[in-house]
């Protein structure tokens, strides 16, 4: 109740709650006490703040519910009669061709072993408004950015690594000279040995862009194979591809404004303020509206570290001429709900 305990204590005491002989007498005090320290019931929630914080978790609970739902699905299938059958009757029906497929592999040769080795593609979204995480089967290291997708298979065979990206992440990637880590990006082509960078590609953008912060990338177009490097990244560098016009520049830039992402922070340096709304809108899924023009080319400056929105937005009412209004979700036909529109306009 005091926000004072750990993660493992807590965990010790859900576990203990949901204990078979926990003594269930203890819930009526406890539900007692936690409503209160409740001033208000659910349905106060009305300050632009709460209602903010409140969409967030409504999110997660219908991105749960969607995985809850396709799960019913698949298992409504087996559950089929069709299915129920061959699944009743698998193991007979299968044994016969299975003591025939084992005795054919033992006569084949060794060298073709290996094309008999599967590869599984696996897809990892981060949902959107949060973060995700995850160790690749060599031990690389990525973070996903809100929204976005990689896709990596089960092992990597061959003589490349390689991923794709929908998105934004941050890539810790083992070293292994002979192996090179490839990221298919759209139509950023990127090769690296070992080394630390970010990569944005989101689909509804027109530029791909690529952070280095340590080691050596190499960006290529065709086959990686066919050795056609359209240039070297250097530590420190931002390259941004044009995917319009096929334009490549490369600057140099504080590498931790693009990256600190990945710790919960959000640093803009000089940033227009479109490029400003836009950051925050995948960082909270929201859809803000620069309804004055003249504000997209307004310069800001701030770094934020678990900061709400609703404190942002107050942040930048008191240091921008802005002021602006929260709308109201709608419910669709599948029974989530539309991004929260947050119209900006100039302040007189």
């Amino acid at each position: 109740m005091d926000n004072t305990c750990s993660e493992d204590e807590a965990l010790e005491l859900v576990t203990f709650m949901d204990d078979p002989t926990f003594d269930s007498s203890i819930l009526p005090e406890a539900r007692s006490y936690w409503h209160s320290l409740n001033n208000h019931p659910i349905g106060d929630f009305n300050t632009d703040g709460d209602r903010l914080a409140l969409d967030h978790i409504l999110d997660h609970l219908h991105h749960l519910i969607r995985l809850e739902e396709e799960e019913a699905t698949i298992d409504k299938f087996k559950n089929s009669t069709i299915f129920g059958i061959f699944s009743k009757y698998a193991a007979v029906l299968i044994l016969p061709l299975l003591v025939y497929s084992i005795y054919v592999t033992f006569r084949s040769t060794g060298a073709n072993s290996s094309k008999t080795d599967q590869i599984v593609w696996h897809k990892v979204k981060a949902t959107v408004g949060m973060q995700a995480d995850l160790v690749l089967p060599d031990g690389s290291h990525v973070w996903l950015n809100s929204g976005s997708v990689l896709r990596y298979p089960n092992t990597f065979t061959g003589s490349v690594r390689q991923v794709t990206l929908s998105g934004e992440a941050f890539f810790d990637i083992v070293k292994d000279e002979a192996h090179p880590f490839l990221v298919k990006a759209g139509k950023m082509h990127i090769e690296v040995k070992g080394t630390r960078f970010n990569v944005i590609n989101y689909p509804d953008e027109t530029v791909s862009e690529l952070i280095l912060e340590s080691g050596s990338v190499r960006l290529y177009s065709g086959n990686s194979k066919d050795n056609k490097t359209i240039t070297n990244i250097k530590p420190g560098e931002h390259a941004v591809f044009d995917t319009v016009t096929n334009q490549l520049t490369i600057s140099d830039v504080d590498v931790r404004k693009y990256t600190s992402w990945k710790d919960g922070v959000l640093i803009f340096r000089d940033d227009h303020m479109e490029d400003v709304v836009r950051k925050l809108d995948k960082w909270f899924n929201v859809e803000i509206i620069l309804q004055s023009p003249e504000l997209k080319e307004y310069v800001y400056t701030a770094t934020y570290r678990d900061e709400t929105l609703p404190q942002i937005l107050e942040l930048l009412k008191i240091s921008a001429p802005i002021k602006y209004n929260i709308t109201d979700r709608e419910r669709l036909n599948d029974n989530s709900y539309s991004k929260r529109k947050i119209v900006i306009t100039k302040r007189k």
